[in-house]
Order: C-alpha cells, then structure tokens, then sequence
C-alpha cells in the first residue's frame, strides 16, 4: 500500500532535518573540511545514496542548515508586534541570538571559523549571506510597508542592523569579555538610532 502524499512528504522534511543536524553537528566538532559524505549518512541514519538525493555536497547541507536556524529568527522578527519601530524589532530578534550564543561558549567561534576559514565554504560564503539578508529584507519591508523590489530603505535598514550585529560580535571576540555581545549589540543599534553621531565630550 502506498503511502499518503502527506506523510512521504513529512518522512523527506524529517529526512532533510536530520542530514542538516548531522552535518552541523560534525562540522561544528572538527571542521567541515574533516568530515565526509559517508560520516554525515551515518550520523543521520541514512544512506550515502539518500544523503546525495538531497543534497548535492556537504557544503550544500550546511548552507541549509545554517538557513534553517537563521528561519527561525526571521520568523520571530515577522511576529514582533506589528507597531514596534522596525529597528527595535530586529534588536530584540538580533539580541535573542547574541543571549542564544552567550549560553553555548565557544560556538560563535565555531561558526565564524566553518564559514571564513573553511577551504569547502569558499564558494557557499556568499549563497548563505545572500540568502540571510534577503529573508530580513523581505521581513523588514513587510513590517514597513515598503516594497523591496522598488525601493531601497528595506535594503538600507537590513544591513544597517545585520552591520550592528556583526559589529558587536566580532568586536567581542577581540574584547574576549563575558556578557559583551548584548551589551555592545544595544551600543551598536543606540548609534544606528541616532544617525551615528557620537555624544561630544564634555569641554577640558
């Protein structure tokens, strides 16, 4: 007996999740570089026939895994309440990751090296980024009432804030102090806020 479209359809997503685990889960353990195509099936249960089936390469289903976390904060940026100023929203959605990566020590590090030191990821670099940015953006000119294929201000502010993000963590990991990455996240946003112009200091 065949089985129903919707669950052949539920077993592939499960399939597809767990290949996207697996290898996010290796490559995060000992570098993409050092994993193979037959590592991941096996972490995944599947086989390497399947794991080819859905995706063309290890670097492939990193991408997408890396795609499908990132979703899940697009998707709390979508849900923020519908008057929050654009820039308050993607703070707070932006801010959930800094406090998601402040409980896991040493995986920002990790993901920073899969993705500018890995020789594999060379070529996925851009895909990913492009990728991220485009679903902030479309999110951002939904909540804005803007169009993104016409105008440019939900293009503008989603680099804006995705600038501020990365900013505050890249400056952290220089800094090396605990608890930074929220706290430079609200400095970041609070110059984007007020047009970048720094507060003069007092007269000697």
């Amino acid at each position: 007996m065949n089985e129903a479209p919707g669950l052949r359809e539920r077993k592939k997503t499960e399939t597809r999740v767990a290949i996207q685990q697996a290898v996010l889960f290796l490559a995060l353990g000992r570098g993409l570089d050092a994993v193979t195509a037959d590592e991941i099936a096996a972490a995944a249960n599947v086989s390497v026939r399947t794991f080819h089936n859905y995706f063309g390469s290890k670097e492939e289903a990193l991408v997408a895994a890396w795609v499908s976390e990132f979703r899940v904060y697009v998707e709390a940026l979508r849900d923020r309440p519908a008057d929050e100023p654009i820039l308050d929203a993607l703070e707070h959605v932006f801010g959930e990751i800094a406090s998601q990566i402040e409980e896991r020590p040493g995986q920002a590090e990790s993901y920073v090296d899969l993705l500018w030191t890995s020789v594999a990821m060379a070529r996925y670099r851009s895909v990913l980024l492009d990728e991220a940015i485009r679903m902030v953006t479309d999110v951002v000119a939904a909540r804005t009432g803007t169009d993104a294929a016409m105008d440019v201000y939900p293009h503008l502010v989603t680099a804006a804030a995705i600038s501020a993000m990365v900013t505050a963590y890249q400056f952290t990991l220089v800094s090396e102090t605990a608890g930074d990455r929220e706290r430079l996240l609200r400095q970041t946003f609070a110059l984007l806020r007020s047009g970048l112009q720094r507060a003069q200091p007092p007269p000697a």
